[in-house]
């Protein structure tokens, strides 16, 4: 019979707009981590997944951490995701951010529709919004 996994996450939620440890181009308002095991040191939460230590967050910029319920569940693959969001992942450009700006600032405030038009998640352009200034609070 072959191994089970437990798989865990927690969705931690931040006080404000914070660096992404994996892409310094992007900022993030909440993060979701596999962990199964919670710990603190020095002022900080780390995150464990079966001894490894994955994540770290200076405590004073946690507003949350809540079980994340669909840990175990179906996730997008890599590739359906950038089927979905073909600029995932790819450097915001300056022609990007001048037209992002100009939407945003005639009045354009539909996440989706913005990244419909420039291929990427929502949330990247409410974070790319952020780093340019344009902190939008829901």
């Amino acid at each position: 019979m072959g191994e089970s996994t437990v798989r865990a996450a927690f969705r931690l939620t931040f006080t404000g707009y914070h660096e992404n440890p994996d892409d310094s181009d992007v900022l993030r308002r909440a993060v979701t981590v596999q962990a199964d095991r919670i710990t603190f040191d020095d002022g900080n939460l780390n995150l464990w997944l079966a001894g490894t230590h994955v994540g770290e967050f200076p405590l004073d910029i946690i507003e949350s951490v809540c079980p994340h319920g669909d840990a175990g569940g179906k996730q997008e693959s890599p590739q359906e995701l950038h089927a979905r969001y073909p600029r995932m992942g790819h450097p915001w450009s300056l022609e990007d951010d001048t037209q992002l700006l100009a939407l945003y600032q005639q009045g354009e405030r539909d996440f989706d529709t913005l990244g419909e038009q420039f291929g990427r998640k929502p949330s990247a352009i409410r974070s790319r919004l952020a780093k340019l200034g344009l902190e939008r609070l829901a």
